[in-house]
């Protein structure tokens, strides 16, 4: 049995919720920390993970002789756990009926009314979640409310602090007439779209006056529907009443087609950094990308990939004279970039437990075997594939040595899979019989001391960095990139967890992007407010007319348009390019953009 200190420091539930709070943890390893210590034959980590799986959705009902079921379960330990739930239930019944819901304008109007009487001019916000529960109620501004003075910024970046789902207005006309003026239409409609760009609409803009109230909502809605926001379960927004429509930039998009050479075949024996099939990986697309870099960004001397993937962008740039800082969430990929991008090792004295590690004989079943084998790999392969990482761990302390190791095994595992390319699904037919062989990687001639590579959540890197030139590529659409790489992700972080489905997928809860949901205009804004650097690159697919609603860009160009704008000049370059899918796209009209923004 794996011990808890066996596992590394930085993915044990305690200290990886005192290094990145409780969000980032999941409910096993919530579960965890308040057991502390696990049983005879279970570390504590996979006594919370059987709790959990085994009471699922009713665990908030559980009982103690629940628990005294599961054996190792004293009633010490089961006293610990209901006592916390009893804790948390007692609080939420005592303030779940605090909450203040706005149903309708008259309900705004009630936290607001004594505007009425002021003599200057107020601006007040209602912060709401996804119930309409306000959240916060704030003042904007106190004065006259001018275009000019009332910055969206002032309005939604406490939105984003406080992750509100929308707002409602309130301002007052110490002059007694609640009619709105042609200003204050003018500021509504400037608001109005900020919000939708942003992704907090807004549900009402209320003028309050001694004596009346006027909301643009009831003025502009069909009033047989009723009064309140929310109708047969949809909430309407002013976006929509007004029906608005977004203003257009007419960028000019320079094209670009010629012709880039690419790398040199690796050495034998050996793999490259660019020698993976992976999603959206911009391998043929360096040269265009590098052009403009070397004409729009003069000595540059910091460049951030902060969505790197597999990271071949911030190794076009891997020079003694450049710091690369590279980012990705993923485990699997941020051993690699650690490997080829952030390592101080030769690799030429790891080929012997390379070779080592190819000759292990292997006849039993494993836990990769057991779930993978035959479906993505052959068993003989699955079998070979969890030997040698369960043989990695046993064989290696030195963690720059570790993630070499996983990284070629990572690689190895690509050319041997059954599937095409990802590991959404595997293929029907197993056809990828050829034994898993592991190479030794290609990058001693590659390594540089100033090199950063982090696994973090870009949003809050970027909070931390500063670098000349930040290059931004992240996910297009809808599919989230750990459903893709699920198995990769297993294999890296090997805790050997619970699988799930006829894709054997393990929970991916806690490696979620926000660039791929409904708010990602709202993350992007939040990244290029917060990017403290000289240029910026995104590249962004327009991802052409896609058969599955899942493929379609989350951002269009307007949007990225609109954001980058308030950042400095914007240049868009294109190339024609026919990118790596998941086969239900059509790929007509694809071409990979990319922005390029001089920052004021």
């Amino acid at each position: 049995m794996q011990k808890i200190k066996d596992i590394p420091k930085v993915d044990r539930p305690r200290e990886l919720f005192i290094q990145k709070g409780a969000d980032a943890l999941s409910k096993s390893d919530l579960l965890a920390i308040i057991l502390g210590s696990g049983i005879k034959g279970k570390n504590v980590r996979q006594l919370s993970e059987h709790i959990i799986r085994r009471f699922s959705k009713n665990f908030l009902t559980i009982t103690v002789d629940d628990l005294l079921e599961i054996s190792g379960i004293g009633q010490a330990k089961a006293l610990q756990i209901i006592s916390a739930i009893s804790l948390v239930k007692r609080f939420y019944e005592e303030n779940k009926d605090r909450d203040v819901v706005i149903r309708n304008s008259n309900d705004a109007f009630a936290l607001t009314y004594d505007l009425g009487d002021k003599k200057k001019e107020y601006l007040i916000c209602l912060y709401l979640n996804a119930r309409n529960v306000l959240i916060k109620k704030d003042i904007v501004s106190v004065g006259l409310l001018d275009k000019t003075l009332i910055h969206p910024r002032e309005i939604f970046y406490p939105a984003t602090k406080l992750n509100a789902s929308s707002i409602i207005l309130v301002h007052n006309h110490p002059s007694g007439n609640s009619i709105p003026s042609e200003k204050d239409q003018r500021i509504v409609a400037r608001i109005v779209q900020a919000g939708e760009i942003m992704g907090v609409p807004v549900i009402d803009f209320i003028i309050i006056s001694e004596n009346k109230h006027y909301s643009f909502y009831l003025n502009l809605k069909d009033s047989d529907n009723g009064l309140d926001y929310v109708s047969d379960g949809i909430q309407t927004t002013l976006f929509d009443l007004l029906e608005i429509d977004k203003p257009l930039y007419n960028a000019n998009i320079q094209k670009i087609n010629r012709p880039y050479p690419l790398f040199l075949k690796a050495r034998a024996d050996t793999f490259q950094l660019h020698n993976r099939r992976y999603l959206g990986n911009k391998y043929k697309l360096l040269g265009f990308i590098e052009d403009i870099v070397i004409e729009k960004c003069n000595s540059i001397k910091s460049f951030c990939d902060i969505f790197a993937g597999t990271g071949v962008v911030g190794e076009r740039f891997n020079k003694p004279e450049i710091r690369v800082i590279s980012n990705d969430f993923l485990y699997s990929n941020y051993v690699c970039l650690r490997a080829f991008l952030g390592t101080s090792i030769n690799v030429r004295d790891i080929a012997e437990k390379i070779h080592y590690l190819n000759n292990l004989q292997v006849e039993q079943d494993n836990y990769f075997s057991e779930h993978f084998g035959n479906t993505y790999f052959s068993l003989e392969n699955a079998r070979k594939i969890g030997a040698i990482r369960e043989e990695i761990e046993k064989i290696e302390k030195i963690e720059e040595v570790k993630n070499i190791l996983i990284c070629s095994l990572i690689y190895a595992i690509d050319k041997v899979a059954n599937t095409v390319g990802h590991y959404d699904a595997f293929r029907k037919d197993l056809d990828m019989l050829q034994p898993i062989k592991l190479l030794v990687p290609d990058i001693d001639y590659l390594n540089n001391g100033n090199n950063e590579v982090y696994k973090e959540n870009a949003n809050i890197l970027i909070r931390q960095i500063t670098c000349d030139v930040l290059y931004i590529d992240p996910p297009y659409n809808s599919r989230q990139y750990s459903d893709a790489y699920h198995l990769l992700e297993n294999v890296a972080q090997w805790k050997k967890p619970t699988v799930e489905g006829v894709a054997k997928k393990m929970d991916r809860s806690h490696i979620k992007s926000l660039y791929c949901l409904k708010n990602a205009i709202q993350a992007f804004d939040d990244l290029i407010k917060n990017a403290n650097c000289k240029h910026i690159l995104l590249s962004y697919n327009n991802t052409g007319d896609s058969k599955d609603g899942r493929s379609n860009a989350r951002m269009s160009d307007n949007d990225i348009l609109q954001i980058l704008l308030n950042k400095g000049e914007v240049e868009i370059f294109e190339r024609d390019y026919k990118a790596f899918s998941t086969g239900k796209s059509n790929g007509d009209g694809n071409a990979e953009r990319i922005f390029y923004c001089k920052v004021n």
